[in-house]
């Protein structure tokens, strides 16, 4: 090595950290650095040597940036959940985890007292109520709660839906509503109501239906005091009353008020029907519809009315079923007095009126004004019938029909007369005996209109003599005569 000029300052000494012990070993090493050209006095630059790795780095910020980021999970089994295998790199992280496995709400809403695990949950839910939305969209300007909301609904400008299901190839924008999705073809619902034992497959099904139980649902609508638990729905509901229908279809123009409904009718063009029946083949467009079904074949009918005792197999016939109670009818139609308990029924008639037929037969030329006449009307080109009795070796192209036939077996007569009780196996061979009954008045209508008219008084001159000739009511063939 060259000896220092005479005048010019000593070369630096290199820098060799004393020697250590592994287990005594710093995380952080200085290495020499390099000399620089010969006859140039060298500068100090000591690097920062990774304790994990061969790195090294200029700073310590830079090789405290490269331990974080490529040796983060070595650090992560310093707090390990009790209950769970997860670990986390803080205790602040694993105290905010621990909080999932406990009934621990510490965060509470001072506007409606509700109680949150973490500090972000009651920040997103404090927007319900203050109605602030600061994500915002850069395509179309619409606004967000939260920020994941947004990060969704830029998947329909982006088209973006990388996780596919292997099933039925349909696909979705998170990981979270495909897991949620594949419920409904395992049948898996791992979400239980403990207050009334329902079932759910999606969480945020789950928590809004908790808050029925809880009675909490502070949004109401100005128009009929209707109350609600989220407040999309009053939005929807409010679409109701105003007549708003924003959701266009581009195929055929026709508008709804729910984006959701617009999916559903979409999917009538595109022959799309994701949800198969794997007992008859038959597909669905909506998830609900297809669950509905299932209990068709299942039997199963969970809706129970508690005026009656009729069960239903969907909440749709069930809500029917209870405003025929009520006698409610709140749908009237403007062409004549007709008033129906639906939007769907009114919807139905309005066509004969309008004459439109759009459910339209492939394999003949025939029309129908309602989807389910096309349904039956297929049965007879297909000649399929699915549903067979157990008891024999009959076979049925409806449900409705082996439920009457399952009635023959079981001697079963719900339907019953409320004049002279007698019982019926359907409820139209009860219509029919009812209209006997009225038959049966009217006759004895007439015959009393009849009896009051010969009741009356006649006179007749007989030798000067007026003679009141009177019939009794009851006896109309005994006959007094009285001569004045």
């Amino acid at each position: 090595m060259a000896s220092p000029q005479p005048g010019s300052p000593p070369l630096a000494e290199q820098y060799t950290p004393p020697a250590q012990d592994e287990e005594s070993q710093p995380e952080e090493e200085l290495v020499p650095a390099k000399k620089r050209g010969r006859g140039r006095p060298p500068k100090a630059k000591p690097s920062f040597q990774c304790s994990a790795c061969t790195e090294a780095f200029r700073s310590l910020s830079a090789l405290r940036s490269h331990k974080l980021s490529a040796h983060a999970k070595e650090r992560q089994q310093q707090h390990a959940c009790s209950q769970c295998a997860k670990t986390f790199s803080s205790k602040a992280q694993l105290s905010k985890h621990e909080r999932t496995h406990s009934a621990q709400r510490p965060f509470q809403c001072p506007d409606c007292h509700k109680a949150y695990k973490t500090p972000t949950e009651l920040r997103n839910h404090s927007r319900s109520h203050t109605g602030e939305k600061p994500f915002v969209c850069t395509e179309c300007g619409k606004a967000f709660m939260q920020a994941i909301c947004l990060r969704i609904h830029m998947t329909q400008h982006s088209g973006e839906r990388p996780y596919s299901c292997r099933q039925c190839s349909k696909s979705y924008p998170t990981l979270s509503k495909l897991k949620v999705h594949m419920r409904s073809h395992t049948g898996e619902k791992p979400y239980f109501c403990a207050e009334c034992g329902k079932s759910f497959a999606d969480p945020s099904v789950f928590r809004k239906h908790r808050r029925n139980h809880q009675g909490h649902r502070p949004y109401a609508c100005d128009e009929c005091g209707k109350t609600y638990t989220e407040l999309k729905d009053l939005k929807n509901h409010e679409r109701s009353h105003t007549g708003e229908k924003p959701y266009l279809c581009s195929d055929c123009g026709k508008a709804f008020s729910r984006s959701s409904s617009l999916a559903c009718h979409q999917r009538i063009h595109s022959q799309n029907k994701p949800y198969q029946c794997e007992q008859c083949g038959k597909g669905f467009t909506q998830l609900s519809s297809y669950q509905s079904h299932l209990r068709t074949h299942s039997g199963e009918k969970p809706f129970l009315c508690p005026q009656c005792g009729k069960m239903f197999s969907d909440p749709s016939s069930f809500r029917r079923h209870q405003r025929a109670h009520m006698g409610f009818k709140p749908y009237p139609c403007d062409k004549c007095s007709k008033r129906f308990r639906q939007p769907a029924d009114l919807a139905v008639h309005e066509r004969v009126h309008s004459g439109e037929r759009p459910y339209k037969c492939q394999s003949c030329d025939k029309a129908f004004v309602a989807s389910w006449d096309l349904r039956r009307h297929m049965l007879v080109h297909t000649g399929l019938r699915p549903f067979s009795c157990t008891e024999c070796d009959k076979s049925f192209a409806e449900r409705s029909s082996l439920n009457k036939h399952r009635r023959v077996h079981s001697g079963e007569r719900p339907f019953k007369c409320e004049e002279c009780l007698k019982s019926f196996v359907v409820s139209s061979s009860l219509r029919k005996h009812e209209r006997t009954h009225l038959a049966e008045h009217s006759e004895q209508q007439q015959q009393q209109q009849q009896q009051q008219q010969q009741a009356t008084t006649t006179t007749t001159g007989d030798r000067g003599r007026v003679r009141l000739r009177l019939y009794c009511p009851h006896n109309p063939t005994s006959v007094l005569l009285y001569s004045l």
